[in-house]
């Protein structure tokens, strides 16, 4: 779907939640199975087969307090490091550009790990 495409149904989606488009066949008001926002119903686009299985890249980041290029020329094995967050604040979950939602790391089965505290 091209921006274009999204910004047309989008603008569609805002009318008939307002109540102000009515269906062309019927001329009653859109069901709520229309007024559904697209992403909500994004397995039923026709390219969802290929689309569902495209690999992204979802990235976390911890803010480091004062670590400058030097500190990165002369990393040591087992070297801690002082993070800006507080240990009990979530980091947010990013893929791309957009905020996907809000994690904290665990530790699962010897391995870093991240739980999903909320999206938005």
């Amino acid at each position: 779907m091209t921006g274009t495409e999204l910004a047309r149904r989008d603008a569609q989606f805002q009318a008939r939640a307002s109540g102000q488009m009515e269906t062309a066949i019927s001329g009653v008001p859109a069901t709520a199975d229309l007024v559904t926002p697209w992403m909500n119903r994004i397995e039923e686009h026709p390219s969802w087969d290929v689309l569902g299985q495209l690999r992204v890249t979802m990235r976390v980041g911890v803010a480091l307090a004062h670590f400058k290029v030097s500190d990165l020329l002369v990393l040591k094995i087992g070297q801690v490091f002082s993070s800006a967050s507080p240990a009990t604040e979530d980091v947010p979950l990013m893929v791309g550009q957009v905020q996907l939602g809000w994690t904290e790391f665990e530790v699962q089965e010897q391995r870093m790990a991240l739980r999903l505290t909320r999206l938005g």
